[in-house]
């Protein structure tokens, strides 16, 4: 089992504060579980720093520039320090982080890691592209369209248009390759429409519109390698806002409220965790992730929101608290994401390439 843990936070994303939160509960969570943690903090410009320890503030992290590189074994080499890496833990949301890059990265050096691969990382990263494959799979989910950025520089005049007239409003917009709620915005009108496509193309070249419907916000975690998936019980999310907005989520501490179990029929509770399976199963995803739906408050159908490959892992996430009432656990969560990430590289490890002949 692997011992030197390497564990990445920050990052380049908006969601880099909460990496941070993530990382400090996962550091004490691994501690506790007897591993040995090497803390790396990524500042907002991309350049990588060994801790001590998981700072308190992100704001005052030790600056000790350092590099993962791969030589008889992996390190973590600093100007005066090298540490050896026996597996990595990222926990970095969003760009870079949850988007098959730094997954790539740990490929490429050849390190077991947690979480999934590069491919069902960057799907599941990409909004629009997974809605594609959850609808190959016929997963139910709510109406959805694209808006590049080169065909709305040209023609928004036309989009609007057609959002209007296929869409009712409410409508959301986003951007297809941002997490924890970043660039979304409301529509109540087509007037608004503008506005809100400008601010998501902000953030992404391309952007999703999705009908907006009455629902309650229901989410479940998943844990396991392709195909073989435990699920917990479902949580609600009750937010006080409008949505679930990145403010409701990190900015107001009254922004919402999690239930667990959700308060919905045995019925509703299966088939959400069947759909959590079938889903994650589509883009044979690995390791562990948080997956949203949506169950309309006027006919109680149940649609598939998104994937989170990196959810949030805070003592106050959805992630950890969902798998502490389904039985679980933080230590032997750590636990079992560890052993996971080391089965998913010791299976890939069997597979012929010009590495191991």
């Amino acid at each position: 089992m692997a011992k030197n843990i390497l564990l990445l936070f920050g990052g380049v994303s908006g969601e880099h504060e909460v990496s941070c939160v993530s990382a400090k509960f996962i550091e004490k969570t691994l501690i506790e579980a007897k591993y040995q943690v090497i803390p790396v903090y990524i500042n907002t410009e991309g350049n990588w720093h060994y801790q001590s320890r998981v700072p308190d503030n992100p704001e005052k992290h030790e600056i000790n520039p350092c590099f993962l590189h791969r030589h008889s074994d992996c390190q973590i080499q600093t100007t005066d320090n090298k540490f050896p890496v026996d597996f990595a833990f990222p926990i970095i949301h969003g760009t870079t982080g949850e988007d098959g890059k730094l997954q790539g990265f740990f490929e490429f050096v050849d390190i077991p890691y947690a979480g999934s691969d590069v491919l069902s990382s960057a799907l599941c990263m990409n909004k629009y592209y997974s809605k594609l494959i959850f609808q190959s799979a016929h997963i139910p989910q709510v109406s959805f369209i694209k808006v590049e950025k080169h065909e709305w520089t040209k023609f928004p005049e036309k989009i609007i248009n057609n959002i209007a007239k296929d869409f009712r409003f409410p409508v959301f917009t986003k951007p297809a390759s941002m997490g924890s709620s970043v660039g979304i915005s409301r529509v109540q009108n087509p007037e608004n429409l503008n506005e809100a496509i400008e601010h998501a193309l902000k953030f992404d070249d391309l952007v999703m519109c999705e009908q907006g419907i009455s629902a309650r916000e229901i989410e479940v975690s998943i844990l396991g390698n392709f195909p073989d998936y435990k699920v917990s019980i479902p949580g609600e999310i009750i937010s006080s806002h409008d949505f679930y907005s990145y403010e409701a989520k990190y900015l107001d501490t009254n922004g919402a409220r999690l239930v667990i179990p959700a308060e919905i029929s045995p019925d509703q509770s299966m088939t959400i965790q069947e759909l959590a399976v079938k889903s994650f199963t589509s883009v044979q995803g690995c390791g562990f992730a948080r997956i949203d739906f949506f169950l309309n408050k006027e006919d109680n159908h149940i649609y598939l929101n998104e994937i989170n490959t990196l959810p949030g892992f805070t003592p106050v996430s959805m992630f950890p608290k969902l798998w502490e009432q389904s039985g679980l656990k933080s230590v032997d969560l750590i636990h079992k994401i560890i052993q996971l990430g080391v089965e998913k590289y010791k299976q890939k490890k069997t597979l012929k390439t010009r590495r191991n002949g």
